[in-house]
């Protein structure tokens, strides 16, 4: 076995794309990353590499002339931990089932991040920041994936630990069937709801929003909202803009809002998609007008709902005025209205005060993800 590492190299950035793409080929299930998206990201133009201090080294693993595994290193100079010191990365981790392979593969590039950077702590997965994809699926493998959940092979978890690594944070997603079961879950939030309504705040649905000034709003509360998150980076906004503006067209406009207090300030939001991943899986990573015609195809047929982005930002958090309730009840009251009984509430931190409001929850998450952590 040997590994090659490079920068940018086109030949071998289109294997290093091309395994990933293969390596799923037998999961009728794998919602397939767009190419053009992966492409971009391994070309010397993409945003993260024009930041001063940022650094990278990209690795694959082959067998003979066969890619059996490829993975990224790299140093996000925005992120630190506690004490002001870099954190390494491992991104765009993919390998067959061999644990071999992985370990080879890890050995590039931690020493790669220790040696040439270093560095003394390396967290993976997670291409580039929060901001990108990052975290390994550890439980919920024979669930139906929903567009924007992080997606591996079972295997992976279990080689970063043989590996050394332990787990820095885990989130969980709690998907609830039936209109009895969703209003169980939120029957606690009818009276905040309505107290809320009583002290002048107002819920904005995005069914009023307009997508250019929308985007602003959303990108100032996210970023205060999610301040406290384990490896929040600041991100600008014509970097937000790139990387979510496009999912407005999936956006659940209805359950989707802004929460203004009494003194016309946002506070909170909510952001709901229509759960896609049929209509994203028949596209094959594709983005040609065939691909886009699937999709238009298989979006007529959405049952499912996403929470998949919500938050407040922090005076408002820390008052303990019931708006957390406030605002899922609100969320699940528009989801009942406009005839939807199966939703999704993604990625929520295992522990985080937002999963105090599913108590009521008939059943326990299906689905559990994971960060890990190297130290040295």
């Amino acid at each position: 076995m040997q590994v090659t590492s490079f920068r940018f190299d086109p030949t071998l950035a289109g294997d290093f794309a091309e395994f990933g793409r293969t390596l799923y080929l037998d999961d009728p299930r794998r919602i397939q990353p767009f190419r053009r998206t992966i492409a971009r990201q391994l070309s010397a133009d993409y945003p993260f590499y024009q930041q001063p201090g940022n650094e990278h080294r990209h690795f694959l693993a082959y067998k003979g002339r066969e890619v059996v595994g490829r993975a990224s290193a790299m140093v996000n100079a925005a992120l630190r931990d506690a004490g002001g010191d870099a954190i390494g990365l491992i991104g765009f981790f993919e390998c067959i089932e061999d644990p071999d392979v992985a370990t080879v593969l890890l050995d590039a590039a931690c020493e790669w991040l220790r040696r040439e950077q270093g560095l003394q702590r390396v967290w993976g997965p997670m291409n580039f920041d929060i901001w990108h994809s990052y975290r390994f699926m550890t439980q919920g493998f024979d669930e139906e994936p929903f567009f924007g959940e992080p997606a591996n092979k079972p295997w992976y978890p279990g080689y970063f630990e043989r590996y050394g690594f332990t787990r820095r944070q885990t989130w969980n997603s709690l998907e609830v069937r039936g209109r009895s079961e969703l209003e169980s879950l939120v029957a606690d939030g009818k009276a905040p709801h309505a107290a809320a309504l009583e002290r002048g705040y107002r819920f904005t649905s995005a069914e009023d929003w307009d997508r250019r000034g929308a985007l602003p709003f959303l990108h100032d509360l996210v970023s205060q909202s999610f301040q406290g998150f384990v490896g929040y980076t600041p991100i600008g906004f014509d970097d937000f803009a790139r990387l979510y503006g496009r999912q407005w067209t999936i956006l659940a406009r209805p359950m989707s809002f802004f929460l203004f207090d009494a003194t016309d300030r946002p506070v909170a939001f909510a952001a709901t998609f229509y759960e896609l991943s049929a209509a994203i899986r028949a596209m094959h990573g594709r983005e040609n007008p065939v691909s886009k015609a699937r999709f238009l195809i298989g979006r007529r047929s959405v049952q499912r709902l996403n929470l998949f982005a919500a938050g407040g930002i922090p005076e408002e958090q820390g008052r303990g005025a019931g708006l957390g309730r406030a605002c899922l009840y609100h969320v699940v009251d528009q989801a009942l209205q406009h005839e939807f009984e199966d939703v999704i509430f993604a990625l929520m931190a295992t522990n985080s005060r937002v999963q105090g409001l599913f108590r009521r929850a008939t059943h326990p998450a299906q689905r559990e993800y994971a960060l890990y952590e190297l130290c040295y």
